[in-house]
């Protein structure tokens, strides 16, 4: 390996204060509120920064774990289960559960370097993890704490993590954007359509319907009148095959997974949604997906259109909102059938203003993909300089 003199390989418990965290007893509800990030696993998926978390912990839960609570900047790492290996940095004062150990950098380390350190190794982790020949691959405290990384002195460190770290902040300010641009088009949905306070609505009468007061000469459908379905084209592959085809379509199932597949390609906008009811009731939301590019997805994703001059993105909205409990059925192997699908109901308005609000929507969508695929664009780049840079192969200088 080419790396400079000057750097050191290190262990990790060596680089500052290492924590496993853990998870305040549920049977105790007042450790839980909204005061402090509880991250988990699932968590881990939105970024170099953690933003948001399912659940937080309160002032209570915060003084139960105070000897473990980590300040902003530290690095976390999965060491628990087959999400291994995720990483993330702490934007506030945090705590995870028992699945994650934490770093709390020395002074003499730059927190986004040890990040970057990390990102390449989640296979190199799983392995390590699954030698232990548990059913459940686990990196305990101690064997974390005996890695290894490669440590330039810091200010090589910072230097390095800057390049680095431009990239991601260039993705998480785009992310920024999607988000809002999505919130915008979610909010113009529940206003013209769940308030009724659409352009022109004081002077339109209501009346009553199966989904209560709505405007004169709007109509209730179900979903299968207003929608074009693909289910006939779902095909369910083996993990073997997904591996040969690993490559350049996004491959979608209850989780979203990356794979080839050279026959049956979509392209276009598609609405997937996910059929297993076990990854759809924890919040009572279905699982969904607006996809506007080639893809593939397997037999437990349903993938519809919306017919003219119902949209898609219409179609989105109204389903973002839905309590899909009643959906859902099967008690060993919960689903949601094509049959119920079809059946949830669905407001359609009048022409005019579907075209109104459809012309909107698909800016707004437009402006997203335009985004998303700058973010491709920025991770391919990261990823090829980040193994380099961190190892000391490529220096920082004019090789960038």
């Amino acid at each position: 390996m080419n790396f400079s003199e000057e750097w050191a390989e290190v262990r990790v418990g060596d680089l500052g204060q290492v924590f496993t965290g853990r998870t305040p007893s549920t049977k105790c509800p007042e450790y839980f509120g909204n005061e402090f990030f509880f991250i988990t696993p699932g968590d881990m998926h939105q970024g170099k920064h953690v933003h948001a978390t399912e659940r937080k912990i309160s002032d209570a839960g915060a003084n139960l774990l105070r000897r473990i609570q980590l300040p902003p900047n530290s690095v976390c790492v999965s060491c628990i289960g087959w999400q291994m290996g995720e990483v993330v940095m702490t934007s506030a004062k945090s705590f995870t559960n028992q699945q994650i150990n934490s770093i709390v950098p020395n002074n003499d380390v730059d927190p986004d370097f040890l990040y970057y350190s990390f990102v390449p190794r989640k296979q190199e982790l799983l392995s390590l993890a699954s030698a232990i020949g548990v059913r459940t691959p686990i990196l305990n405290k101690s064997s974390f704490c005996d890695l290894h990384i490669l440590l330039p002195p810091l200010e090589t460190q910072r230097k390095i993590s800057s390049i680095l770290s431009a990239y991601d902040e260039l993705i998480e300010n785009n992310t920024r954007r999607i988000k809002i641009l999505e919130e915008m088009a979610h909010a113009l949905y529940r206003e013209w359509f769940v308030h009724f306070r659409f352009p022109g609505h004081e002077k339109v009468r209501m009346m009553d319907s199966s989904l209560g007061r709505i405007p004169e000469k709007w109509e209730i459908k179900p979903l299968g009148e207003v929608t074009l379905n693909f289910d006939s084209r779902r095909k369910p592959l083996s993990s073997m095959q997904r591996a040969q085809r690993q490559g350049e379509y996004p491959y979608y199932g209850a989780a979203k997974i990356l794979d080839y597949i050279d026959d049956f390609i979509f392209d276009g906008k598609y609405l997937l949604i996910a059929e297993d009811g076990s990854v759809i009731t924890p919040n009572g939301k279905p699982v969904l997906q607006l996809v506007n590019a080639k893809f593939w997805v397997n037999n437990h994703t349903h993938i519809i259109q919306g017919k003219i001059p119902i949209s898609t993105e219409f179609l989105y909205y109204r389903l973002l909102d839905l309590e899909i409990s009643g959906y859902i059925t099967g008690a060993a192997q919960p689903k949601v059938t094509q049959a119920n699908l079809n059946r949830i109901p669905v407001i359609v308005p009048t022409g005019h203003l579907l075209l109104q609000f459809n012309e909107m929507a698909e800016n707004c969508a437009l402006e997203v993909r335009n985004l998303q695929r700058k973010n491709d664009n920025l991770r391919r780049t990261r990823d090829l300089l980040l193994p380099r840079m961190i190892s000391g192969e490529l220096k920082y200088t004019s090789e960038i």
